[in-house]
């Protein structure tokens, strides 16, 4: 038989042993996880870390950093500290002119050219026998830098002959690549100008203003050149703002090693 909750509490028989009102056991277990929650006792034996202690470590902290890193004043922030891109340059404040902070274009021809020609052309710029020239002691090097700008903008396919050798006359030869699609004027005038100061080479350097004239003088030639193509130029001729190439008699230093 059905009873009504009324007539349960006006019995007292909702109650417990300790005078628990049951039907509001729900209400009472919300209550008390609320109250756990803002009454947090923590991991037993647990002890916080002191303030002192706090403030001790943050000393040593900032004692460390002005002893490892010269100071946090304001020369710490000073653009002098940091390194940049290779070949960029940065000023100072309150300063004009840009002064330089990274390698030469040399310098930096060598690191673009162990990213990008090494495989091919060797360390030493020996090249390979009967696959690919080599770059020490090359006429095309050597000589005016027009001949180079278009061997390196537009690439070199088919057989050709370097100080009397001929390379590139197996079938599937590989060709030589035209950089200019996948290089900056940048970086390919600082391969030039790594290449023809190294190696035992004498060649002037040469400048990106100079690639990028001589980029669209030949943007209308769609394909590689051929040997035929490049001996067509006169060995002395130098793309636009260049120099004129240096005695024989007085070569660079070899940056990269002895050619062959």
């Amino acid at each position: 038989m059905n009873q009504n909750p009324d007539d349960l509490r006006t019995a007292g028989l909702h109650r417990g042993p300790n005078h628990v009102d049951y039907r509001e056991t729900a209400d009472l277990t919300s209550v008390h996880a609320a109250v756990q929650r803002e009454h947090s006792v923590g991991t037993p034996g647990a002890v916080p870390m002191p303030l002192w202690l706090m403030a001790l470590c943050g000393v040593a902290i900032f004692w460390a950093g002005t002893s490892f890193s010269g100071g946090f004043g304001a020369s710490y922030f000073s653009a002098d500290n940091y390194s940049v891109h290779p070949g960029e340059s940065i000023s100072k404040s309150g300063g004009g002119a840009a002064e330089s902070a990274g390698p030469s274009e040399a310098e930096l021809g060598q690191i673009y050219f162990s990213q990008n020609c090494v495989v091919c052309h060797q360390a030493n710029g020996a090249g390979l026998p009967g696959q690919y020239p080599p770059l020490a002691g090359s006429e095309f090097v050597n000589g005016g830098s027009t001949r180079l700008g278009m061997i390196l903008l537009k690439g070199l396919q088919g057989p050709v002959t370097v100080e009397g050798k001929q390379f590139g006359a197996a079938p599937g030869a590989p060709a030589m690549p035209p950089w200019g699609t996948s290089l900056t004027d940048k970086k390919i005038a600082a391969i030039l100008t790594y290449v023809r100061s190294s190696f035992g080479n004498h060649g002037g350097p040469i400048t990106q203003d100079q690639i990028e004239a001589a980029r669209k003088e030949f943007a209308n030639h769609p394909d590689s050149w051929h040997a035929t193509d490049i001996l067509a130029v006169p060995p002395t001729a130098e793309l636009p703002g260049g120099e004129a190439p240096a005695a024989a008699t007085s070569p660079a230093p070899a940056a990269g090693g002895k050619g062959a």
